[in-house]
C-alpha cells in the first residue's frame, strides 16, 4: 500500500499538482490506525493508501485539501476518536507534507496569447494548466506543448475541475468577456497568489462596475493585475505573453519594475 500511495504521490507531482503526504507518527487507544501509514491526497481530494478509514480519515482528507489550497507546506493534525463519533476510542496524531512546486500557471483560454504565455511558462520551469472548452486546442496543446495539462472545460464548471492553490498564478485570457467574467467569479472564488487578466480598460471598467454592484470589495478588485502585464506598448500576442511572464516573474521573485542599467552598481570589494 506505501508503495501504491508513494507511486501516486510521484505521479501528481510528476503532473505539475500539488499533493499531501500524510503520515500517522503516534495512535493511542483501540485506534484503527498504525504508526508509519501512509495517505496521499490530491488537490481534489483524491486520496490513496490510509489513516486509519472512517471519519477521522474524512478529516484528515479535507484539511489536507485545505493546507494545500491555503498554501501551506506542513500541517499537523490530532484527532480523537471518540469525538468524532467513532465507537473504536482511542486518538492518532501525525503531519503532512505538501509536495510539488509552487510555480504553477493556471490559463484560462488557449488562444493565441494562452498558447505563447505556455511556452514561456514551460521555459522559465513553470507547470501549465490550461482550461479551454474548445476541444479542437486540445490537440494543439497535446502536440506542442509537452508537459502542459490541458482541462476540456466548460467555465460553469471550473469550480468541480479545478482546485487552484493560494500559491498559483493565473491568467484570464478566455475567448470572450462572458467567459473572462466567469474564470475571473471562479478566480475570486479562492483567490490565487497573482490573478491577472486580459482585456481593454474600457472591459475591464465594465466588469468592475458589475462586481462593484455585487458587493466586490475595492480592494479586492484592486489586486487583480488588469490590464494585464508590462506596458511593452505591442498588441502582438506573443510580445503580450512576454509582458505577462515579466509580470509574473517579477512578482515570483520579489524584484522591482527597474532597468538594470539604472540601478547603481555594487562597490568594488574592500571599499
Amino acid at each position: 500500500m506505501s508503495q501504491e500511495t508513494l507511486k501516486f504521490a510521484q505521479e501528481q507531482v510528476a503532473q505539475g499538482r500539488l499533493v499531501a503526504l500524510v503520515t500517522v507518527t503516534e495512535t493511542s487507544g483501540s485506534s484503527p490506525a498504525s504508526v508509519g501509514q501512509l495517505m496521499a491526497v490530491a488537490e481534489d481530494g483524491q486520496a490513496v493508501g490510509t489513516v486509519g478509514g472512517g471519519m477521522t480519515e474524512h478529516l484528515v482528507t479535507r484539511q489536507a485539501v485545505a493546507a494545500i489550497q491555503s498554501g501551506q507546506r506542513f500541517f499537523r493534525f490530532s484527532f480523537d476518536h471518540a469525538e468524532n463519533g467513532m465507537v473504536c476510542g482511542g486518538d492518532m496524531q501525525g503531519f503532512g507534507n505538501i509536495l510539488g512546486s509552487e510555480n504553477h500557471l493556471y490559463l484560462f483560454g488557449g488562444g493565441h496569447v494562452g498558447q505563447s504565455l505556455a511556452k514561456l511558462a514551460l521555459l522559465t520551469g513553470f507547470f501549465v494548466t490550461v482550461a479551454e472548452d474548445r476541444p479542437e486546442f486540445e490537440q494543439v496543446f497535446s502536440g506542442a506543448f509537452s508537459g502542459v495539462r490541458y482541462l476540456l472545460c466548460r467555465p460553469q464548471d471550473y469550480g468541480q475541475k479545478i482546485a487552484l492553490p493560494r500559491s498559483a498564478f493565473a491568467v484570464i485570457c478566455t475567448r470572450g468577456h462572458a467567459t473572462d467574467d466567469e474564470a475571473l467569479r471562479f478566480c475570486l472564488s479562492n483567490p490565487p497568489r497573482y490573478i491577472g487578466m486580459i482585456g481593454s480598460v474600457k472591459k475591464v471598467e465594465t466588469l468592475f462596475t458589475r462586481l462593484r454592484a455585487e458587493g466586490v470589495p475595492e480592494e479586492v478588485l484592486g489586486s487583480i493585475y488588469t490590464p494585464v502585464g508590462l506596458d511593452v506598448a505591442s498588441a502582438v500576442p506573443a510580445e503580450i505573453a512576454v509582458a505577462v511572464m515579466a509580470e509574473i516573474l517579477l512578482i515570483k521573485n520579489g524584484g522591482t519594475l527597474n532597468h538594470k542599467r539604472s540601478l547603481k552598481p555594487a562597490p568594488p570589494c574592500g571599499q
